[in-house]
């Protein structure tokens, strides 16, 4: 899934939800996993409700995977955040490079984000950055929601 494009005017980084942000570096950790288990990173959602994460794959063209990850997200009912996540690369100053993509946003939220792992496959394993870095603005499936209030656990026995 290698021809979506994500862009932005957006200078800097922008401060990230704590929930949303665990929940990116989550999926990028899962895909650089199956990466280096030798297995294809399938285009994947993971909604985020109460505290449990759901995961879907998505096949497809790019555009059906985006559409379907789309209609995924914005069905889910009382999702506190979601991910997408996909196999792709970064179009950067010294050409494009290859990347674990995770766009992702919260209920109520205008804009969502895109972070990425940049990795080399050129060599006889897959070398990847050590620091998930920011892309750029996304759009978010849940933009329409009403936020989801946090879970509050009761500590008392």
């Amino acid at each position: 899934m290698a021809d979506r494009n994500v862009e932005s005017d957006t200078i800097g980084v922008p401060k990230l939800d704590e929930t949303l942000e665990i929940l990116l570096l989550q999926v990028i950790e899962e895909a650089q996993q199956r990466m280096e288990n030798g297995e294809d990173v399938v285009p994947f959602t993971a909604l985020l409700v109460g505290d449990s994460v759901f995961e879907e794959t998505h096949n497809g063209t790019t555009d059906e995977c985006f559409a379907s990850a789309q209609k995924t997200v914005e069905g889910a009912e009382g999702a506190r955040a979601y991910a997408f996540c996909y196999d792709g690369y970064i179009e950067t100053d010294d050409g494009d490079k290859d990347a674990i993509i995770a766009e992702g946003g919260i209920p109520g939220e205008k804009d969502g984000v895109a972070v990425g792992l940049l990795y080399d496959a050129s060599g006889e394993e897959i070398a990847f950055e050590e620091e998930v870095c920011y892309i750029a603005e996304a759009p978010n499936f849940l933009a329409s929601k009403e936020p989801v209030p946090a879970i509050i656990e009761d500590d008392e026995e």
